[in-house]
């Protein structure tokens, strides 16, 4: 195989290709011979038709077709040769090739970017410090309150902090009931933070077990999903039941109840401690890698080539089309009555042009990945098979698994990866000048 290649751009490239007649005609040769076996002709027995007809009639349609198959082998073997790692899919933009002669390609590629790191010993980010105060530990302590509250059925009317159970009709302007929009059982609590509609709590308290209200409400205009936020609704609510929440002490045996591990309110507050000092640790790493990659990005400035970054975009979205389609068919709900407004944007994912967001998502993600495996190249870093099967046995217990059982699944390379990773980051932040600050 004869390889040439031909610098058009900083990442481009064209590479044209000569592959020789007789590798050609040998893979056309035995896909004839194969093609022979099944094939039924009147007059020939199955498998006996003369190889010489079977190339005159099909000879052409299987030598293209050996070709197409064939390619990108080729290419893959060109690229090797030529010692080029493509970025994406590489594109032929020249195919010749008669029986007998030698076939000849032209593929347009972009190579991955070559980085080097200029900037490493110059780096300032800010390290976050944090003390965990009295208040959140409370705000813990009554949220875990909260959900280890118990119910009781009462007969009054319907007061905030209570459960209602109700059925909802949905209404339209003038009051009249939409057919197919009656929803049963649905409970509220009445008065919590995250209510996505606090107006339509507002207006059922006071409501007693067999009322029947209407009421008209809005959503908050902040709730995250822009077909709800703000929208008017018109429902009419019959209360079934009215459940009082009865909320548990914050004691000893409050602290008991939630595990054996826990033998006092002192152990359990201990824990609570040790947990938020954890989140604030971690947040406070996650601020320092983003600024260390901001650095890195903002220091070592190079253009990536587009096919890269529309590839990179194709694969999110596809990896995102594979979730969806594993977690069944979703629909957006409505917050109070699980009313479907319809979510279904087909399977049209690879003909929309990346959007700005995804671009911009793609450009750092593929910066961040060359910048930092550049760096690791450059301090030498590696992990060793003792690291390796130290972290895995970290891992492993963390999840609850036999390390074997975590070092024959596929997360095991991520494992490696994410401990690679993790020294990279400790080698920049070892070089940088940092500041504390606490919050």
């Amino acid at each position: 195989m004869k390889t040439q290649v031909i610098e058009k751009g900083e990442w481009e490239r064209d590479l044209e290709v000569e592959v020789p007649a007789a590798r050609i005609d040998a893979e056309v040769d035995s896909a004839l011979k194969k093609y022979r076996k099944r094939l039924e002709i009147p007059g020939f027995r199955k498998g006996k038709v003369p190889l010489k007809l079977v190339e005159e009639r099909f000879g052409e349609s299987i030598r293209s077709s050996v070709i197409s198959d064939l390619l990108p082998i080729f290419m893959r073997e060109a690229a090797n040769e030529a010692g080029l790692v493509p970025a994406a899919t590489p594109k032929i933009t020249k195919l010749e090739h008669e029986p007998g002669q030698p076939l000849n390609f032209t593929a347009n590629l972009d190579i991955w970017p070559q980085v080097e790191i200029t900037n490493d010993d110059d780096l300032k980010v800010t390290k976050v410090t944090h003390e965990v105060s009295e208040d959140e530990i409370s705000s813990q302590l009554e949220e875990l309150r909260n959900r280890h509250a118990t119910e009781r059925s009462i007969e009054r009317p319907l007061q905030k902090g209570d459960i209602l159970i109700a059925d909802l009709q949905r209404l339209d302007e003038t009051g009249i009931a939409i057919v197919g929009e009656r929803f049963e059982e649905r409970h509220f609590i009445i008065g919590a933070e995250d209510s996505p509609s606090p107006d339509f709590e507002e207006a059922l308290v006071g409501i007693e077990a067999g009322q029947v209200r209407k009421v008209s409400f809005s959503y908050r205009d902040d709730l995250p999903n822009p077909e709800l936020a703000g929208k008017a609704e018109h429902f009419e609510v019959t209360a079934r039941e009215i459940h009082e929440r009865i909320l548990p002490e914050i004691d000893d045996e409050f602290a008991k109840d939630l595990g054996d591990q826990f033998q006092s309110l002192e152990d359990l507050r201990g824990r609570i401690t040790e947990q938020l000092t954890q989140r604030w640790d971690y947040m406070a790493r996650q601020r320092m890698r983003f600024e260390l990659v901001d650095a890195l990005i903002s220091g070592n400035s190079f253009e990536l080539p587009n096919s890269l970054v529309d590839e990179y975009v194709e694969g999110t979205r596809r990896q995102e089309q594979e979730q969806e389609q594993a977690g069944g068919h979703h629909h957006v709900h409505d917050e109070n009555c699980d009313h479907d407004h319809g979510d279904d944007h087909g399977d049209d994912h690879g003909d929309r042009e990346p959007t700005e967001a995804e671009r911009t998502t793609a450009v750092r993600s593929l910066k961040t990945y060359l910048l930092l495996e550049a760096v690791r190249k450059k301090a030498g870093i590696e992990v060793s098979g003792e690291e390796l099967e130290a972290h895995l046995g970290q891992r492993a217990e963390q999840l609850g698994i036999r390390v074997e059982e975590l070092k024959r699944s596929p997360k095991a390379d991520e494992f490696r990866k994410e401990l690679e990773e993790d020294k990279i980051f400790e080698y920049l932040t070892d070089k940088a000048e940092i500041k504390e600050e606490s919050v």
